[in-house]
């Protein structure tokens, strides 16, 4: 770590402050989920706890997963940087009982949400860091559904994405979380980095309302035409017309 990452690393507002000035980091195309689904605003969400702790996924972006878990009746999941459970167990309260959820996270402590809960039996916690041994039992292309919330520094969202990668479904979902404007000086964040050049060679997309970046496979091809579809120019908030946008906020 050099002096001016260490300096920013234990400034934070510092760090946010200044990234405030980085207009176009945020790159990727913006996609409306509602515009991608048919079903997507018919679908029901419903939040019986609130997370607890500073690293609990926003609820906003909560309800977006959700929402794609659910729309594309996902029935295999992974959840990569799990901490207490609670978006593990949010998924395992919407998805169809016969549906797998596998959590994964460094801490062996991780997942007291789901535990000793009815949910349990359906979440298959895995301790450890993300590696190919990890992995090694899961066959390529067996995940509807990945989400990915763990070390967010550029080289570790980058050697956790390329493992995770092989492992989505022809129609599944890989989804990033905090692609959003901070950590670029401490180096705490590296998402909109390595996912722009990811971008190149992938189609991937922001969600708007939310801090979440996604992909599929399906983007490439069958579905090419459902994704242009649901791309839209992201618009200063000075240029909406909030009476008449149908716009997630975001």
């Amino acid at each position: 770590m050099n002096m001016l990452t260490k300096f920013f690393y234990y400034r934070p507002f510092a760090d946010l402050t200044l990234c405030h000035f980085l207009k176009k980091r945020l790159t990727l195309p913006n996609l409306l989920l509602e515009e991608y689904f048919d079903n997507f605003d018919t679908h029901p969400v419903t939040l019986h706890q609130l997370p607890k702790g500073a690293w609990s996924t926003p609820l906003a972006d909560v309800i977006m997963l959700l929402k794609i878990a659910v729309c594309s009746q996902a029935k295999k999941l992974m959840e990569v940087g799990s901490f207490r459970g609670y978006t593990a167990l949010y998924l395992a309260q919407h998805v169809s009982p016969d549906a797998k959820i596998v959590t994964v996270d460094r801490y062996p402590e991780h997942g007291e949400a789901y535990r000793n809960t009815q949910y349990a039996h359906r979440i298959e916690r895995r301790v450890g860091e993300t590696s190919p041994e990890i992995f090694q039992q899961d066959s390529p292309g067996s995940y509807d559904f990945i989400f990915l919330d763990a070390d967010h520094s550029y080289e570790a969202v980058k050697h956790d994405t390329e493992l995770l990668l092989p492992l989505i479904s022809p129609n599944g979902f890989l989804v990033w979380h905090d692609y959003a404007n901070w950590g670029y000086f401490d180096g705490k964040n590296g998402v909109p980095e390595y996912l722009k050049e990811l971008s190149e060679r992938l189609p991937i997309a922001h969600v708007i309302g939310s801090d979440l970046a996604v992909y599929s496979p399906a983007w490439s091809r069958e579905q090419k035409h459902l994704y242009e579809k649901a791309i839209v120019q992201k618009l200063h908030h000075t240029q909406i017309d909030a009476w008449t946008t149908a716009s997630l906020r975001g």
